[in-house]
């Protein structure tokens, strides 16, 4: 068997080393330009805890010009809160357990009233939306009831920009985590990936955003601060058939991946 020459070793190994380092950048998909990372919308700031011993929950996200919201009877339903009404004063009252919450003086806006001043401007400080008689909350206004009901949670969401599509149309995704807790947590990531989407037909998966991407191999983290959310918005341009579908989506955590949520789509000829 013949051996190598000490210079001839020293270039194998060279050129080994470049080709590794080289490999996982090659064919590496880039997150959008316009992705958002870690906003803050409340500036808490306190201890870090483990994320897998915080309550996930999977809420629907209703966007009135510009501005996100939960709706307080989804809230409700989900954390288990007795709302009443009191018609004479004009009151709603948060229940659970033997703590209470009033509304009352909190005051509302209709919708119209938020189409005039085009919601956005009131921003998230807004006081109530009441549109077609359900109650939607922003999400700072959210995150104080949350704080003064005592609920530790984080709120995953994913909706689209509108629920019908033509040919040709664009879709745009948004994907949302929002930690309404007093600690941080920390989200792990396998890899450049941050998020992904499927699409479902019949229980189906029919295509997969990442399938024909490739990401570069990195463990990542990144640290979610009481108050702040984590928000990813994506345009898609695939064409499928005409139909009615599931868009999901999902932030590509380890060693478990958060599900955000999925909304209806139909596409017409």
């Amino acid at each position: 068997m013949r051996f190598f020459s000490t210079g001839m070793r020293l270039f194998l190994l060279i050129s080994l080393t470049v080709t590794l380092a080289w490999v996982p950048a090659y064919g590496m998909n880039q997150l959008p330009a316009g992705e958002m990372d870690v906003y803050d919308f409340s500036g808490k700031q306190q201890s870090e805890v483990e994320d897998e011993k915080m309550k996930i929950f999977k809420m629907k996200i209703y966007s009135f010009a510009g501005v996100e919201m939960l709706q307080l009877r989804e809230l409700a339903d989900e954390l288990g809160w007795a709302l009443d009404y009191v018609p004479g004063k004009k009151e709603t009252i948060i229940r659970k357990d033997n703590f209470s919450l009033s509304l009352r003086g909190i005051g509302s806006l209709s919708m119209d009233i938020w189409d005039m001043v085009e919601g956005e401007a009131a921003g998230e400080d807004a006081p109530l939306l009441i549109k077609e008689g359900r109650t939607y909350l922003s999400l700072r206004r959210a995150g104080e009831f949350l704080e003064q009901m005592g609920e530790e949670i984080l709120v995953a969401g994913f909706y689209t920009d509108r629920s019908s599509y033509k040919k040709d149309d664009k879709i745009t995704a948004h994907m949302r985590l929002y930690n309404f807790t007093s600690e941080s947590i920390r989200l792990n990531f396998g890899s450049g990936q941050r998020y992904d989407l499927y699409l479902l037909q019949d229980d189906e998966e029919i295509w997969r955003w990442s399938d024909d991407k490739f990401f570069t191999m990195a463990l990542v983290f990144k640290e979610l601060e009481p108050g702040e959310g984590l928000s990813y918005d994506l345009d898609l341009e695939f064409q499928p058939d005409t139909g009615e579908y599931i868009l999901c989506g999902e932030l590509a955590t380890i060693p478990k991946r958060i599900k955000l949520g999925g909304a209806f789509i139909t596409f017409e000829d």
